[in-house]
């Protein structure tokens, strides 16, 4: 009976390790298998002497952009301080997602041209 208080931990150390791993696995899985649909499609059209589409390969990027994801971090690297802070525990650790925001930001503003000579 002694033995059967340690089933729980164990199971929830087991399963709290594995459930990322397991994530990870299947992103890259289902990644891998669009890649491989990606290439049996573009082999099938050359087969049939049809022309390949380079979109095909070069996929097509969200509609997301470096200011979008420095505005997000940003955010959350503010609510993350706030919500430490008032835990009492160390609030520095919200400093790591604001910054890369800022980063983001940076970015965004480097690369749009709108940055001092550019």
């Amino acid at each position: 009976m002694d033995s059967v208080k340690y089933v729980i931990p164990i199971v929830a150390i087991i399963f709290g390790t594995a459930m990322p791993i397991v994530f990870a696995a299947l992103v890259l899985w289902y990644q891998l298998r669009k890649t491989q649909r990606i290439h049996d499609l573009a082999l099938r059209l050359a087969e049939r002497g049809q022309p390949v589409p380079a979109e095909l390969f070069t996929g097509s990027r969200g509609p997301y952009s470096d200011l979008r994801r420095g505005l997000v971090l940003i955010g959350l690297g503010i609510g993350l301080s706030i919500c430490l802070a008032q835990i009492e525990v160390p609030w520095a650790f919200g400093l790591i997602p604001l910054f890369m925001g800022i980063g983001y930001l940076l970015v965004w503003k480097l690369e749009s041209g709108t940055a001092g000579g550019a």
